[in-house]
């Protein structure tokens, strides 16, 4: 798992300033709430005090109340009361916990979870703009978990392959071959669009079938991903004028469970009735994928591009790797391993910019990281 990067915490309805709300992400805990101007905060999760968690507190005001001894927080991560010693108590500086940076964009609030300073730390990808045009595009949401790493579950909506043998709603195991045009690479991510044979007819069901009832040859699908935010989006388009896009984002929970929250937008039946048809074939793809992807061996993508038979249908997951490589190699992969060992018995937190600026005056460590390397991944 990488720091250093923004994650999705949360969709921004579920952030209030009235109740807190405890996330899990990269192994570690944390508590976000909105302030007086209705800013969303992120604090690590963890009391500095004895260990609570501040995300089943409650809020007093733009301060977050530990539930243990009633310590407030505010929205920068200092302490601001410490109920049994006084209002009139001076509180050291140390007193404090980590206060990380947060963006909303569509419709969710997005966690910069690491101590790269503004200027130096990545951009929140613009790869779905359809949010802002709600008359061309009607949209609906959908999340869900997995019990897998994080860059295994990611690699699998970025294989395009896969679809003709898992989803029996799209998949054509006839015509298994793909038309592959060349791969755009960027700093972050890149982009494709491949042509798959199209599925029969009698594969699809409700309004989709009647609206695809003619014989088709193929169906042309753009793929593009940002290893910023874990996210990507998928557009099949099924003939001309008749397209959606499935714009989702990733956050690693912990080693071996990922949470994913998306958009699915579409320029056809735009009216809600048809939202629970939509949401169906969602669901349904989603059981499928996680039937194979769950089971996957090794559960953690192999480190070394060589330990898998990997063939130029694979291009996008190893762009995708090959990003995530070069983000550990500057020393922002965490170490889970020495992680787990060592907090049993220490509260190891994620570092916020802050730590930069001031890297003493702290009561949690920050989590171990595997040292920068140059060694090759391929």
């Amino acid at each position: 798992m990488l720091i250093n990067n923004w994650y999705v915490a949360a969709a921004a309805s579920e952030v209030r300033r009235d109740k807190p709300l405890k996330v899990r992400m990269l192994a570690c805990d944390f508590v976000l709430f909105r302030d007086d101007k209705d800013k969303a905060v992120c604090l690590s999760d963890v009391c500095c005090h004895r260990g609570a968690s501040l995300g089943r507190g409650e809020m007093n005001g733009c301060n977050v109340v530990c539930p243990y001894h009633g310590w407030e927080f505010a929205g920068d991560g200092r302490c601001t009361l410490i109920p049994a010693m006084g209002s009139e108590v001076t509180i050291p500086k140390r007193v404090r916990v980590d206060s990380y940076p947060t963006q909303e964009k569509y419709g969710w609030v997005w966690v910069f979870l690491g101590d790269l300073p503004e200027s130096q730390g990545p951009r929140i990808p613009d790869l779905f703009p359809e949010y802002d045009d709600p008359v061309g595009w009607h949209r609906i949401p959908y999340g869900f978990e997995a019990k897998t790493n994080w860059m295994r579950f990611e690699e699998n909506s970025l294989d395009t392959a896969h679809t003709q043998f898992v989803h029996r709603q799209f998949g054509a195991k006839r015509t298994p071959k793909l038309e592959n045009f060349p791969l755009e690479e960027s700093e972050w991510g890149a982009r494709v669009t491949r042509r798959k044979p199209a599925p029969k007819p009698d594969q699809k069901s409700g309004e989709m079938a009647k609206m695809l009832s003619e014989e088709r040859l193929n169906t042309s699908v753009a793929l593009e991903f940002s290893l910023v935010g874990l996210c990507h989006r998928i557009q099949p388009t099924f003939k001309e004028g008749m397209t959606q896009i499935n714009f989702t984002a990733r956050t690693p929970v912990d080693r071996k469970l990922s949470r994913a929250i998306g958009w699915q937008a579409r320029n056809y039946l735009k009216e809600p009735q048809f939202d629970a048809e939509r949401m169906a074939g969602i669901q349904l793809a989603v059981v499928e994928d996680l039937s194979v992807v769950e089971d996957l061996k090794p559960p953690i993508t192999p480190a070394k591009l060589s330990d898998e038979f990997l063939t130029e249908t694979d291009s996008m997951e190893m762009a995708f790797r090959k990003r995530c490589f070069k983000w550990a190699a500057q020393g922002y992969e965490i170490d889970l391993d020495e992680y787990e060992r060592r907090s049993q018995t220490e509260m190891l937190v994620i570092p916020s910019p802050a730590r930069r600026e001031d890297p003493k005056n702290w009561v949690h460590k920050t989590v171990p990281l595997k040292p920068a390397s140059k060694e090759s991944r391929d």
